[in-house]
């Protein structure tokens, strides 16, 4: 579904990704972690070109996402995008805030949009909120009304960049659960998170990077061996002394 191949990033003389090739398969879930400043935020971001490459390819089912003829509107509304800080715009309730890509992309009526909007909030658990605002819900569930939001146009592709990171640790459970799911159906998605628990059940491999490279690329059965890279072993020792 996803495969770079020889992507390297600077900004201005700082290279944040160096030579960066792997592959994402459908129907996978690929988890990345590292230290802070590893580059993976930066990774995620540029498969929807919310971060420009200077070196290698990117393709999306098969396409050079970077290919001057790509639209890039076209191609974020093939690939889901849900952001650490939810986004969600404070004065639009849940539902008018889930609906808005399909009314803002496909030019839909509220009233054409409603039903299919209720539906993913009810895929989410949400639809008791649906005339909530933001403010008025908890950071657990609007992380979920985020991720709704990033399902309505039925991407192939789901991102997350440290979808738990902004929540209080009894948050964390009620969207892991809806990413579990989630990975439970099929859907392909790139998660950077620190909850290793998460990392261990779900993910079909795990991307450990350090300093913008790729150093380390496993299925969790090995990841969370003795056989895992060096820099992997004092990652998951400092996690949990943190712990």
């Amino acid at each position: 579904m996803i495969e770079f191949q020889g992507v390297s990033k600077w900004y201005g003389t700082l290279k944040v990704l160096k030579d960066i090739s792997a592959t994402v398969d459908k129907g996978t879930t690929i988890v990345l972690c590292g230290p802070s400043g590893s580059g993976k935020s930066t990774l995620v971001r540029t498969v929807n070109r919310l971060e420009p490459i200077q070196e290698g390819t990117i393709t999306v089912a098969g396409a050079d996402i970077y290919a001057k003829s790509v639209n890039v509107n076209t191609l974020r509304m093939g690939i889901g995008f849900v952001f650490q800080q939810f986004n969600l715009f404070p004065h639009l309730t849940v539902i008018d805030n889930v609906m808005l890509p399909l009314r803002r992309l496909h030019h839909q009526s509220r009233k054409e949009a409603l039903p299919t909007a209720l539906l993913m909030l009810e895929r989410v658990g949400l639809a008791d909120k649906a005339h909530a605002l933001p403010a008025d819900i908890s950071g657990g569930q609007s992380q979920r009304v985020a991720i709704a939001r990033s399902l309505i146009l039925n991407p192939e592709v789901l991102i997350l960049d440290e979808p738990t990171s902004a929540l209080d640790p009894e948050m964390v459970s009620e969207v892991l659960k809806l990413l579990r799911q989630l990975s439970g159906e099929g859907m392909t998605m790139m998660c950077v998170t620190h909850e290793m628990g998460f990392a261990r059940e779900v993910a079909d491999r795990i991307w450990f990077l350090k300093n913008g490279e790729l150093t380390f690329d496993a299925k969790p059965l090995v990841f969370f061996s003795p056989e895992a890279h060096p820099d992997v072993r004092g990652f998951l020792s400092a996690i949990q002394k943190n712990h």
